[in-house]
Parts: structure tokens; sequence; C-alpha cells
């Protein structure tokens, strides 16, 4: 038979009631719809999705505001913490083309880069984000040559050509299965020249040594090895690029001989 609820547990339930309500209010958004800090605090929150679409809906409201700018960029970066790195990066465009003299056009002008470069996969992958991000840096470099963002922007350009790079090198993986070793030396050439900042440069040296050596071009060879030594004395490769040049030295020594 059903009982009714006592006086005292009645008090209980609708206290605890309460609690759950208030807690859902905590939980729940306190800032106006249309406001700039309704997307704010759900950046702040985590809510990636619901802080773009009051970020957006701000702007389009408000694009004359003095926060607009903020907002704007706010935005982009959200899309930046998301993965949508294509949708930040026309986010960080519009910040500067619509805010030009925002105080935060510099930043947004570093971050468009990173979202050029976050675009990049695996080796293996289309690196043309890695050329789109390499070109932006160099023009941000000359806009702003004295930015606080230099030193990271030097990281990312090792990095941008360390994977120039190792996409070279599987290239030429290829070649030398062919055994196209004259495609593989003119496809070092051009890394050496290009890829000038890269710290993988010991390995392209190394392998245009031992090409040279296939393509029976001792002096190259030789020239190959000593630049590795002069260049990269902490190199793991030093060793065995002392050695080989000084079988390469023998060799000579050996044909001088014979021609005595």
């Amino acid at each position: 038979m059903f009982k009714p609820v006592s006086s005292s547990r009645s008090w209980i339930l609708i206290w605890l009631l309460a609690l759950a309500v208030l807690a859902g209010c905590g939980a729940s958004n306190p800032h106006p719809a249309g406001s700039y800090e309704r997307g704010v605090f759900f950046a702040e929150q985590g809510k990636e999705t619901e802080a773009v679409a009051a970020l957006e809906a701000y702007v389009r409201h408000n694009p004359t505001d003095s926060l607009a700018a903020e907002a704007q960029y706010l935005k982009a970066m959200t899309y930046l913490e998301m993965e949508e790195y294509p949708l930040a990066a026309v986010e960080f465009q519009i910040l500067r083309k619509d805010y030009p003299i925002s105080p935060r056009v510099e930043d947004a002008y570093f971050h468009e880069g990173e979202a050029y470069l976050r675009q990049v996969g695996r080796i293996e992958r289309d690196v043309t984000g890695a050329h789109e991000a390499r070109l932006h840096y160099l023009r941000f470099t000359e806009e702003y040559p004295t930015s606080e963002y230099l030193p990271q922007i030097i990281e990312y350009m090792q990095d941008i050509s360390d994977l120039m790079v190792r996409k070279r090198l599987e290239q030429i993986k290829v070649f030398g299965q062919l055994r196209r070793y004259e495609a593989v030396a003119i496809t070092l050439d051009t890394v050496m020249e290009e890829e000038r900042g890269s710290r993988l440069l010991d390995e392209v040296i190394m392998q245009r040594a031992k090409v040279a050596e296939r393509l029976d071009d001792p002096d190259t060879a030789a020239r190959m090895y000593e630049k590795l030594i002069a260049e990269y004395p902490d190199s793991p490769m030093i060793k065995k690029a002392r050695r080989n040049l000084r079988k390469l030295d023998e060799a000579d020594e050996e044909l001088e001989d014979e021609d005595l």
C-alpha cells in the first residue's frame, strides 16, 4: 500500500532538488545571448562549438564594437584548438582584413601560419601546407622583424625544412632502386641549396658523398666527407665520414704510386 512521505523527508527532497537546480544553473552560461562574455564563458568551459557560435553571433551583430576584433581572434583560436585548421586560417585572415589596426593583427598573422603548418600530415602526404606556412612566415618576418614570435618562427622554419628534406630523401630511395644515380645526385644538390636551415643536412651530405662514389666521382665524394666533418662535428655519421675519407685518400695514393 502506498505510504505518504513524512514532512521531514519532504523537506529533504525539496532541498536536494533545489541544489540540483542551482548546480544546473551554475553549469549553464550566465551571460546573455549575443554577448561577448557568453562566447568567452563557453571557450573557458571547453565548449568549443558553442563558443564559436556565440562569438560568431557577437561579431555579426556588433562588427564595430571595441571587442569585435577580440571576439574574432578568440573565434579563430577556438577553431585552432578544434583542429579545424582551414577554418582557423580563414578566421585569422578575416581579422587582419576587417580589423587592420587591432593589436591582435600580429598575433593573428603568426597563428595563421600555425594553421597552415598543422595541416601537414605524414611524410607521404601532401606538404602544401608546409610550403604555405614557409611563405607566410617569410612575409611575417619582413613585416615584423622584431616580433616576439621570431624564436618560435625560426623553430617552425627548421621543422618545415626538415620535413622537406625527409620528403626528398624518400624520393631518392625510389631513384636509387631504379639505379638513377644521376637523379639522386641532382636531387641532393638541390636539397643542400634550398634547405640550408635543416637539421638533417649531415645526412644529405653523407648521401651525396655515397652517390658520388657510385658515380665514380671520388673528388666530389671527398669534398662531401670533408664538408660533413668540418660543419657537423657532432653528427653521428662523423666516424663513418672520416673512415670513408681515409679510404678515398688511400685509393688516391695507390693510383699515384702506380703512375710513378
